[in-house]
């Protein structure tokens, strides 16, 4: 006679659980980057301090520092951050407007894209410093010309990105919403711009900066106020604790941009990492 053992399945709620969800590391790179920060602010002072780099090449951090202060203590320095906020902002959103609009535009209509996309890779190919002269005989020495450059530099980037992501969408889930008797527009909102949205957000981040850049060198060229303006100055009176103050703020200003950017990234295009979990 032979026994038989009957092995009944556990229940789930008691048995002890193996966790696949890796422990989080981002306090690790956070103090790397924290440790890579202040190990270069220390040899950017010791540098300078020590004689091995002249102070009229990299001013100790300290002199930079006190520049700083002095700056933002200045009421003319918020009047001329306000002028070069502005004309990023105008451009970058200008840029990106056209950008979208035209990057939809030769990705709907294919002939557009033939006729006009050999015309749109030529304009981007010319460095765009030499079009700041024209923006100013143009458009005077206001916030217009600047505006200008903003978006002259700016806009490629969300068109070329817009246009890949438009034309990467997968024929598969195109074929499946035309079987439904979905329309051009139904198909457009629910699966061509929604898969094409991290890619074009990439090319709005490229144009942020690109707008910080056209801004800046659009004041160089010619303006009389403007934290280009400002830095132009500042280098021609040799005071380069200044021109390194500006640079900080410029940082500044670029990265809390650019993190605001991907912050609505993450949280527009939410899907992507439920997709990627």
């Amino acid at each position: 006679m032979t026994t038989q053992t009957i092995i009944k399945p556990g229940n789930p709620a008691t048995e002890p659980q193996v966790s696949s969800v890796k422990p989080d590391r981002n306090w690790a790179y956070r103090l790397g980057t924290l440790a890579l920060i202040v190990g270069t602010l220390i040899l950017w002072e010791w540098l300078p301090s020590a004689g091995i780099v002249s102070k009229i090449i990299l001013p100790p951090f300290t002199d930079v520092l006190d520049a700083l202060w002095t700056l933002l203590g200045s009421g003319s320095f918020y009047r001329h951050l306000y002028v070069t906020m502005a004309e990023i902002m105008i451009g970058f959103a200008a840029g990106t407007v056209i950008g979208l609009l035209g990057g939809i535009a030769l990705s709907v209509w294919p002939p557009v894209k033939r006729l006009t996309y050999p015309l749109v890779v030529a304009f981007q190919a010319i460095p765009k410093i030499v079009f700041a002269p024209l923006f100013i005989s143009w458009l005077g020495y206001g916030m217009s010309s600047k505006v200008g450059m903003a978006i002259a530099i700016s806009f490629f980037p969300v068109l070329i990105n817009t246009l890949v992501g438009l034309d990467s969408v997968p024929q598969d889930a195109v074929k499946l919403m035309r079987s439904i008797r979905a329309t051009r527009l139904q198909i457009f909102r629910k699966v061509s711009f929604p898969h094409a949205l991290p890619l074009i957000f990439a090319g709005v981040k490229a144009a942020l900066t690109f707008a910080v850049i056209g801004a800046i060198v659009g004041e160089f060229v010619g303006a009389s106020e403007g934290l280009g303006y400002l830095l132009d100055a500042y280098n021609f009176q040799l005071r380069i604790d200044g021109v390194f103050a500006i640079i900080v703020v410029l940082a500044v200003v670029g990265s809390g941009l650019y993190f605001l950017i991907e912050w609505l990234d993450k949280k527009l295009i939410f899907w992507r990492d439920e997709q990627a979990s």
